[in-house]
């Protein structure tokens, strides 16, 4: 699985998700956490802060006069079973050089090309965004899960993010399905919340059973840069992690079923 964990706005929980599920998955198979949002927030995530030299960026940047071996900045056993490919504020930078050239959509894709034998799960933080960048990550990805919360806002960007997927699969950029659709920071006593939830079940869209609860431990464990399936495994937020990561296991089987 190759998992892009994406949404059209920042702050709704995106990257925490990616880092819980690559934690979950990284007790399951290896596991290689790809970080391709120039706020490295991934990376952090798990105590990881880099330099230019050491990230995607560099592996990615045209002007390197060699070539920079993916497997040389990759940071290994970050997490148990979990490796990370870290990003650095200059990717921003250069994706925009690569889409100059053209290169951008297939850049990580060529980059994790070398690896593809090498882990069972894949799982990539996007920018906040519908942007090239979110691109290239989905063309590096076969599945898509996408994230909102209680803000009504965030149901529209579960429908910009569903057509910009499906507007580049029509483009025939990526092969990635959309998953799943994942509540985070969700409020079971709020009336927004209910209405988000009920809006979006109206929809034909794959809304997963699983809602991650709003909790006070998801910022704990950014400041302690450790995922909270790591740092408190029997909290019921890392249980919800957990759950999802079944449920999208499942979806992923089924959809190779059909």
């Amino acid at each position: 699985m190759r998992l892009a964990v994406c949404s059209s706005k920042g702050g709704v929980g995106k990257t925490a998700t990616a880092a819980n599920l690559a934690a979950v998955f990284g007790a399951r198979g290896r596991t290689l956490a790809v970080d391709a949002d120039p706020q490295d927030s991934l990376g952090r995530a798990f105590g990881v802060i880099t330099s230019r030299q050491d990230s995607l960026a560099a592996v990615l940047d045209l002007d390197n006069d060699d070539p920079i071996d993916v497997g040389t900045v990759i940071r290994r056993e970050v997490a148990p079973g979990v490796d990370l490919l870290p990003a650095h504020p200059s990717l921003e930078n250069v994706g925009v050089a690569l889409a100059q050239h053209g290169g951008l959509v297939t850049s990580i894709k060529r980059a994790l090309r070398p690896l593809d034998s090498t882990y069972d799960y894949i799982v990539i933080d996007t920018q906040g965004n519908t942007g090239n960048l979110t691109l290239a990550a989905l063309a590096a990805a076969d599945s898509m899960l996408t994230v909102f919360t209680s803000d009504p806002g965030s149901a529209v960007g579960v429908a910009r993010m569903t057509s910009f997927l499906n507007t580049h699969r029509r483009f025939e950029n990526t092969s990635a399905r959309l998953l799943g659709v994942a509540c985070s920071n969700w409020d079971s006593t709020g009336f927004a919340a209910r209405q988000v939830a009920d809006a979006l079940a109206q929809t034909n869209l794959p809304i997963l059973d699983t809602k991650i609860p709003c909790s006070r431990r998801i910022a704990s464990a950014a400041l302690a840069k450790r995922p909270v399936v790591l740092g408190s495994p029997n909290s019921p937020v890392a249980q919800a992690f957990v759950a999802l990561t079944d449920e999208l296991v499942t979806a992923y089987g089924q959809g190779l079923a059909a």
